[in-house]
C-alpha cells in the first residue's frame, strides 16, 4: 500500500531529443511498473493498460482519418502517456471482496471507502495518485535547451484523461424506453428479446464531459469500453471473468484450499454470485453502447468539427456491430448457464446443494478459476 510514488528512486532529469523519445521512455516506465507491481492480478495486470492504449489509439485514429485537425500526432502521444499510467496506483482494502480506493477528486470517494483509506494510511484516490505519478514523469524529461518536453496544455489534457477514467456505479439502472428503442431496434437485437436485461449495472464516467479533450474521450473509452468494443467476443468474456476473479479475493483463497473445503451453503452463494455476474455482462454491455454514443454526441470538439457527420458514421460502422455481437453472445452464454443450473434461485440452490466437487469445479472453470487438488472439508 503506497500513499505516493513520488520521491522514490528519483533519478536526475533526463535529456531527450524530442517529445517522442520522452513518450517512449514514459511508456516503458509504466509498463515495467505495472508488471512489477500488479502482474499477479487477474484483470489490472500489465495487459490492461496495453489494451487501453491500443483501443484508445484505434478510436482516435478513426477520428483522425475523418478530420486530421481534430487529432494530431501530439494527441496520439498524449493518449499513450495517459493510457500507460491511468491505473499505475491500485491501492485496495483486502477481504472477501477487495475495495478499491478510487477517486480523483475528494468528492469521488464515499464515506465508507474514505474510512478504509484512513485505516490504511491513504488520503488520495487511485486516479489522483496515478495522475500525480505521471505528472512527476513529465518533469523528468527536458530538451537539450533545458525546456520541458511537454507543454502545459498537453499536461493538463493527460491528467484530465486519467480523471475521466474514474467510474461511477449504479447496480440497478433501468435503460429508458427511448434509449432501448434507439439502440436495440435492429433486426438482430430485436429478435434477441433483450427486455429482461434492461435493468442492471450501469458504469458511467462522471468526469468525461462535453468539454473533455479527445485525449480524455479516447482513454476513457478504451478503459471502460475497450473489450466490449472488440470484434472478438473472447476479449469481452475474458475481461469479465478476470474482473470477477480479481474482485473476489476470498473465493480465490477458498479455492486454493480445495473445492471440497467449500460447504454447500457457500457453494450456493458462490454459484448465485457467479450467475448474477454473467447476467450482468449483458446489461453492462447494453449500457456501454448507450454511454458510448452519449459521450460522442455531447463532445464539443466532435460537434464543432466540419466532419462531425462523417466521424459519427465511421464510428457507427466500426463499433455498432461489435457492441451488438458482444451483447448477444453474452446473452447466449448466460442463458446456456441458466438452462443448465435453473432459472429460479430455488432450482439453483437444489442443483448446487447436490453438486459434486467436479461439477462445482466446472462452474469455476466457466469464470476462469484455476483447478487445485481436491480436498474435503
Amino acid at each position: 500500500m503506497k500513499e505516493s510514488y513520488l520521491g522514490e528512486k528519483q533519478p536526475d532529469r533526463v535529456i531527450v531529443k524530442n517529445r517522442g523519445e520522452a513518450t517512449a521512455r514514459i511508456l516503458a516506465t509504466f509498463r515495467n511498473a505495472q508488471k512489477e507491481n500488479y502482474s499477479e492480478l487477474d484483470f489490472h495486470n500489465e495487459k490492461h493498460p496495453e489494451m487501453v492504449r491500443r483501443k484508445a489509439l484505434e478510436f482516435a485514429k478513426i477520428l483522425m482519418r475523418e478530420d486530421p485537425t481534430l487529432v494530431t500526432k501530439d494527441t496520439l502521444a498524449n493518449i499513450v502517456n495517459s493510457a500507460a499510467s491511468h491505473d499505475s496506483v491500485l491501492n485496495v482494502a483486502r477481504g472477501e471482496m477487495i475495495t478499491r480506493f478510487r477517486g480523483f477528486f475528494d468528492t469521488d470517494t464515499p464515506g465508507n471507502v474514505r474510512a478504509l483509506m484512513t485505516q490504511h494510511g491513504v488520503t488520495k484516490g487511485n486516479e489522483w495518485l496515478s495522475a500525480e505519478w505521471l505528472e512527476h514523469e513529465f518533469d523528468r524529461y527536458v530538451g537539450a535547451d533545458g525546456n520541458q518536453g511537454f507543454d502545459p496544455k498537453s499536461k493538463t489534457e493527460m491528467i484530465d484523461a486519467i480523471a475521466a477514467t474514474f467510474p461511477d456505479f449504479d447496480f440497478a439502472a433501468t435503460i429508458p424506453n427511448q434509449d432501448f428503442e434507439q439502440y436495440f431496434s435492429s433486426p438482430q437485437t430485436q429478435e434477441a428479446a433483450l427486455e429482461k436485461y434492461r435493468t442492471g449495472i450501469k458504469v458511467s464516467q462522471p468526469h468525461l464531459k462535453a468539454e473533455s479533450s479527445i485525449t480524455a474521450l479516447a482513454v476513457a473509452t478504451g478503459d471502460l469500453r475497450g473489450e466490449v468494443l472488440s470484434d472478438n467476443y473472447e476479449d469481452y468474456r475474458q475481461s469479465g471473468n478476470g474482473e470477477f476473479r480479481e474482485l473476489n479475493e476470498g473465493l480465490h483463497s477458498a479455492i486454493e484450499r480445495g473445492v471440497g473445503t467449500i460447504t454447500h451453503d457457500q457453494r450456493i452463494k458462490v454459484a448465485a454470485n457467479m450467475l448474477k455476474w454473467v447476467k450482468a455482462q449483458v446489461t453492462f454491455a447494453m449500457w456501454q453502447k448507450i454511454l458510448f454514443w452519449e459521450s460522442i454526441n455531447k463532445n464539443n470538439l466532435i460537434a464543432g468539427s466540419s466532419k462531425a457527420v462523417e466521424i459519427k458514421r465511421a464510428l457507427k460502422d466500426h463499433y455498432d456491430s461489435n457492441f451488438d455481437t458482444n451483447i448477444l453472445k453474452a446473452k447466449e452464454r448466460y442463458e446456456r448457464l441458466e438452462k443448465k443450473y435453473g432459472e429460479s434461485s430455488e432450482q439453483r440452490a437444489d442443483y448446487f446443494t447436490q453438486m459434486t466437487n467436479a461439477g462445482f469445479q466446472e462452474l469455476l472453470d466457466e469464470l476462469g478459476f484455476p483447478s487445485y487438488p481436491t480436498k474435503n472439508h
